[in-house]
């Protein structure tokens, strides 16, 4: 029998992966998040599906319209962090924190203290 590569090759289907281009490991999770907007004046609920140091992967409707730039509230944690969106596909988005996780309880704007309680909640 003769070795043929170009067979091998489609019957075995070699797939070549991309670099990883995240500076951060993300572990996966399952927590409630809210994403907002427009200075806070809009809310819409999200899931949490991995984090890491600098960023999320976060499942929201697919039909939002979103900003690139968001401030996204990990609701079991009570942090807040400004964030830009990366790329969306479906109801995924990755977003990269432009500031860092702020515990908002700590926050000394009234208006974001009352945002938080009412977030947190549930």
């Amino acid at each position: 029998m003769i070795f043929n590569p170009h067979a091998w090759y489609k019957r075995n289907k070699v797939v070549t992966h991309q670099p990883e281009r995240r500076q951060a490991d993300r572990q996966r999770v399952l927590k409630g998040g809210k994403v907002f907007y427009k200075n806070y004046s809009i809310s819409m609920d999200c899931t949490i599906k991995d984090e890491s140091s600098t960023g999320m992967k976060i499942k929201m409707d697919a039909n939002c319209a979103l900003p690139s730039d968001v401030a996204l509230l990990n609701r079991k944690d009570g942090k807040l962090a400004d964030a830009h969106i990366v790329w969306k596909h479906g109801d995924l988005l990755g977003v990269k924190f432009s500031s860092k996780m702020e515990d908002v309880r700590s926050f000394a704007k009234a208006d974001i203290r009352r945002m938080s309680i009412i977030a947190t909640r549930g």
